[in-house]
């Protein structure tokens, strides 16, 4: 099955208004407990593990509290066939606009104490940080439901967090060709990797990067991006299991 994470907004979803609850589990890792893992059915029947990572009811945890070890082992020990993630960013591509959605294909890793490795067993062989195939099911998914704005394609910048990025920093960001900027998906990506699952992310920009908001001064982070981003990739993970 496929491994959904949930990003930003995903700890306001009532699951059970939105596909079936089949089961929770609590995985333990070497890590540590994972986050709860429920077995969602959907309407049209696709099965899925959906966990939220920032927690659940409310924001529970920030991206640079994240235990990623856990979260990421917990879907090789479900045998996940590969992970989808949605991800709330801040736009600093001057062509995005708040509520754009950005299937990125490249990641620029700006993290300085995360550990990236679970160092138990070498990584398996490496060709680039998200899958094309879950890239591709997303954007079809995109396409499908009606969405106008859809960039097939982008590189997403990861900060250290928990502060914002300052404007110096977006300023620099933006010469190396970052186009959205956020503080998750690092280390997720080389955690997956490593175990050999891989990986693709919805962005949806929620705002403009710090010191480009006169570009689009709206924010949001409403239950609406979660729910949005939830059937977008449920549809995505239903293209993945016809394929």
């Amino acid at each position: 099955m496929i491994f959904i994470i949930g990003g930003t907004a995903a700890y306001h979803l009532h699951l059970e208004e939105e596909a079936h609850v089949a089961e929770v589990r609590r995985v333990e890792t070497p890590w540590g407990q994972a986050p709860p893992v429920r077995r969602l059915v959907a309407p049209d029947g696709v099965e899925v593990w959906f966990t939220s990572r920032h927690g659940e009811g409310k924001l529970q945890r920030s991206a640079a509290f994240v235990n990623h070890r856990a979260l990421i082992w917990a879907a090789r020990e479900l045998d996940a066939r590969g992970i989808l993630t949605w991800n709330g960013v801040g736009g600093i591509n001057p062509l995005l606009r708040v509520g754009d959605l950005v299937v990125p294909d490249d990641l620029l890793d700006w993290t300085r104490v995360r550990t990236a490795r679970f160092g138990q067993e070498p990584s398996l062989p490496w060709s680039g940080p998200f899958w094309p195939e879950g890239r591709e099911a997303i954007v079809e998914a995109a396409h499908a439901a009606g969405e106008a704005r859809v960039f097939e394609g982008g590189t997403y910048l990861v900060t250290e967090g928990p502060r914002l990025e300052t404007v110096a920093e977006i300023e620099a960001a933006s010469l190396v060709g970052a186009d959205v900027v956020g503080m998750t998906l690092a280390p997720e990506v080389w955690l997956a990797g490593e175990l050999g699952i891989p990986i693709a992310s919805l962005c949806i920009v929620t705002n403009r990067a710090t010191g480009t908001a006169w570009r689009d001064e709206r924010r949001d982070f409403s239950p609406n991006v979660a729910r949005r981003a939830f059937h977008l990739l449920l549809a995505a993970a239903t293209r993945l299991n016809e394929a």
